[in-house]
């Protein structure tokens, strides 16, 4: 049985807090997956109680000395349990999922804003599982723009190479980065010369074909993680248990694959 490929890629922390980053561009594989990770985050309460029906009913309508006394005790125990449920919970690490589009990760500058982003907030107490990350910027519009292109025998991604080298260089990152992301364009610029050749490009092809932009920003994402202090590594989503039925171009995820996800965690990535 053929499946379809879900565009996603995975960065995921291996030490410590963890994060896990997908790179899908297919919605339902993404948003399923991060939630087959994602726990429910505590969030303390904030909202004020109604003060005013509260001391019409401690009160009955009256402004007796008892009634404002019942009334100042009730407020101090109500900031009392607001304190202590916040306090309680500040020091616990809560497990996240996150989702930055290609507009927040746009060029290197967004990414680095990103990456910084999430230390701060597994220096807060939060825990990334999953950061789910798009292309970069328009990345999946040129790639769709080059399978046209290729149909009328022209093959060029220029643009898209120049967009990952230049966030490659800005952040000095390792060689090893420079080369898989290389690897990633020039396997997609080889697709692009065969669908130029055979003048045909299916709905499995076109899913390839955009995979290429997600693969390629989670590995400068996980990266640019690594070098900032979060470790991380990018893994593909095929490398964790996500598996889509065979419709190309609107694929669903096959039934089990939490377990899969929540297992490859256990066996792989978590410490």
């Amino acid at each position: 049985m053929k499946f379809a490929i879900p565009s996603v890629a995975i960065a995921a922390i291996l030490a410590g807090p963890g994060a896990l980053a997908f790179a899908p561009s297919s919605p339902s594989s993404s948003a399923a997956a991060a939630a087959a990770l994602r726990r429910p985050a505590f969030v303390p309460p904030i909202s004020q109680p109604n003060h005013q029906s509260v001391e019409q009913r401690m009160v009955g309508g009256g402004k007796d000395e008892e009634a404002e006394s019942n009334l100042n005790e009730y407020k101090k125990k109500m900031s009392t349990k607001r304190i202590t449920e916040t306090s309680k919970h500040s020091t616990e690490k809560v497990d996240v999922a996150m989702k930055f589009g290609g507009s927040s990760i746009a060029n290197a500058d967004r990414v680095d804003h990103v990456t910084k982003l999430i230390k701060d907030q597994v220096a807060a107490g939060y825990r990334p599982r999953a950061v789910v990350c798009s292309a970069m910027g328009k990345t999946t519009n040129s790639l769709l723009a080059a399978g046209d292109f290729a149909l009328e025998g022209r093959v060029n991604i220029d643009a898209i190479r120049t967009l990952h080298m230049a966030a490659i260089d800005q952040f000095g990152l390792p060689d090893h980065v420079r080369e898989e992301v290389t690897c990633l364009l020039d396997e997609c610029q080889d697709m692009l010369r065969g669908v130029s050749l055979l003048q045909e490009l299916s709905p499995k092809s076109l899913d390839q074909l955009v995979s290429y932009g997600e693969r390629c920003s989670v590995r400068i994402v996980a990266a640019r993680l690594n070098q900032i202090g979060v470790p991380a590594q990018a893994i593909d989503s095929w490398d964790v248990g996500i598996m889509t039925d065979c419709n190309f171009g609107d694929a669903k995820l096959l039934p089990g694959y939490e377990k899969k996800v929540k297992d490859s965690f256990t066996s792989k990535i978590d410490p």
